[in-house]
């Protein structure tokens, strides 16, 4: 009962905690050691160590609480000697006997309940059906309530405002926002961007529901595209939550090490709170990074245009979205739109939509950019590309806030908060001719330069750390140790890449190591390559040699892909504008022999 009398007091303090959910005595007791401060027994987790989804966990394979039961007696309970355990209990089972249940779970000395599984994760007609029965979500808030008239703890699953105020009022210890079953699928960074987004939408209207009925609920949250402590430290920076659950986030790679070590970070990441090393998805601890993190937070409720400089792969849309994110405008949507990609005409569609038969092919009407991003934030990345004539009609937009859709003739009225960013000298552009400066006027009202990684070098060591445990987690690795002669090697390192170079030559050595400490060998090519194409400096310097070295690497590298420039800058861990770059300088040699 100690266990449970000190989760209360973290409950009334607010003190952060990470939960973990379990399914058999192996991970609940290896989340225990990683500092666990409560455990749901679920029975999601047994299915998740047979090896099928969490949604099994909805499907008719068991009753539900037989079989939670069983795990919790036979499996959890006797090999969990001081966390906090919850059972998950179906409200529904017609079977159930509630005060019989709860001097079983008094008598085993386990701390509560939770409703799981829950009729939340059901929607539409069967979602009907099941509240037109009187198999609802009712049957949920009645048991969390008895049990809280019982003196048990409780953690209620909640799904929307309206399911939370409803457990909120039932007494309910602890509020768990379910956003969902995690989805492990491979995601682009701007979709895994987009999904938190709407994750952090939803949190913040059910927290807001809440506060109107208790002031100040515990709140924890669970699923969705919160799958790793970097993801979870944005809960902590936009949102007014107070831990983590996590559930095939830490089962997702049965092994007891590994469950610890996750649940270790979780713990750590949670502890740390709204940390003032990072922002959103960017970190920083040296100067540079600290003078961005300001600017953004005292630009962000202001609707001025804001101009981002930096070089490729610095993170300008990491911070385009913090802009976003901190802004009064955070509820509606964040457009982006890579300039650099478009032709002039695909360009004036893009940003300003086309009606219906305004050229070939133009079957639909078709809203552009400005009109998607309506009300909220639109990222215009690599601005400068835009051809001249195309200029002149983005000029015009922002000065009188309508456009005129390509092949239309009404007016059309748009709010939005434009962001613009781009790696090129705009100075050098306006004196040349490619770029207009009444626009560049219009866009640069605050202009926010990212630092190139090999300027903020002090952060290197916390971004490798941060890194190596994302990689590890996703690949099911234990966290590999980093000898201090690779961070050397690693903080001298020039980064033409910057952080996207970084994160490749990260999870390239964890992907090689699968565990193992890290070898300054697996980096050699990169560092090469890189090192041959960067003018030199009073640290580095390289020959003719090394240049016809490294030109014949790269045209090795581009043979063997059949000259892709997209699958050799992955091979070789930075982007295609370096391969560009770098094939400029061989041609410069090849030029000068």
């Amino acid at each position: 009962m100690e266990a449970s009398r000190t989760l209360l007091a973290s409950i009334r303090n607010r003190q952060a905690t990470v939960g973990a959910a379990v399914g058999s005595g192996m991970t609940a007791k290896a989340a225990e050691d990683g500092g666990a401060d409560f455990l749901l027994v679920l029975n999601a987790g047994h299915f998740r160590i047979q090896g099928c989804s969490s949604v099994a966990a909805l499907m008719p394979y068991a009753n539900a609480n037989e079989l939670t039961w069983r795990i919790a007696e036979q499996h959890v309970l006797p090999r969990v000697r001081r966390t906090p355990i919850f059972l998950g209990v179906c409200a529904q089972d017609p079977e159930l006997n509630i005060p019989v249940l709860f001097k079983l779970v008094k008598d085993a000395n386990i701390a509560g309940i939770t409703n799981f599984p829950s009729v939340g994760f059901h929607d539409g007609i069967y979602r009907e059906a099941l509240e037109e029965s009187e198999l609802g979500f009712q049957q949920e808030v009645l048991m969390i309530k008895r049990a809280h008239e019982a003196e048990l703890l409780t953690v209620a699953f909640v799904f929307s405002p309206l399911e939370a105020c409803a457990m909120s009022e039932a007494g309910a210890n602890i509020l768990c926002l379910d956003l969902g079953f995690a989805e492990w699928r491979d995601r682009t960074e701007e979709q895994h961007e987009q999904a938190m987004d709407e994750a952090l939408g939803r949190i913040r209207k059910m927290i807001t529901a809440v506060k109107a009925i208790n002031p100040n609920p515990y709140v924890v949250v669970l699923g969705g595209p919160i799958g790793t402590p970097r993801d979870s430290a944005r809960l902590y920076q936009h949102a007014d939550v107070q831990g983590y659950v996590g559930g095939s986030a830490v089962e997702r790679f049965p092994a007891a090490p590994l469950i610890s070590q996750t649940v270790r970070e979780f713990k750590a990441t949670a502890a740390k709170g709204a940390q003032e090393d990072r922002l959103g998805g960017m970190i920083g601890v040296g100067n540079a990074m600290r003078s961005v993190f300001e600017t953004l937070k005292r630009v962000a409720d202001s609707d001025v245009p804001v101009l981002i400089l930096g070089e490729s792969g610095t993170g300008k849309e990491l911070a385009a979205r913090e802009l976003h994110r901190l802004s009064a405008r955070h509820g509606q949507p964040m457009v982006s739109c890579n300039c650099g990609a478009l032709t002039e005409t695909l360009a004036m569609s893009e940003l300003f939509g086309h009606e219906k038969g305004a050229f070939t092919g133009a079957l639909t009407q078709h809203l552009g950019r400005f009109e998607q991003a309506h009300g909220g934030t639109l990222l215009m990345d690599e601005i400068t590309e835009l051809s001249p004539s195309v200029q002149a009609s983005l000029l015009r937009v922002l000065q009188e806030r309508e456009l005129v859709r390509v092949g239309g003739t009404n007016n059309v009225a748009v709010d939005v908060r434009l962001v613009s960013a781009t790696n090129r000298d705009v100075a050098d552009l306006i004196r040349g001719g490619q770029f207009r400066l009444d626009l560049f006027y219009r866009i640069n009202t605050v202009v926010l330069r990212i630092p190139p990684l090999r300027e903020r070098s002090e952060d290197i060591p916390v971004l490798v750390r941060e890194m190596t445990h994302e990689f590890s987690q996703k690949c099911g690795y234990p966290t590999p140790e980093l000898p201090r002669s690779v961070l050397d090697d690693l903080m001298r390192h020039p980064w033409p890449g910057n952080i996207r170079e970084l994160r490749n030559a990260v999870e390239r050595c964890v992907i090689l190591g699968r565990g193992e400490r890290f070898r300054s060998e697996w980096l050699n090519d990169m560092y090469q390559m890189a090192n041959a194409f960067t003018p030199p400096s009073e640290s580095t310097g390289h020959g003719v040699g090394a240049l016809r070295l490294a030109r014949k690497r790269l045209q090795e590298v581009l043979h063997r892909h059949d000259g892709n420039k997209t699958k050799a800058a992955s091979e070789l861990g930075v982007t295609r504008k370096t391969i560009y770059a770098w094939l400029r300088s061989a041609e410069n040699l090849a030029d000068d022999s």
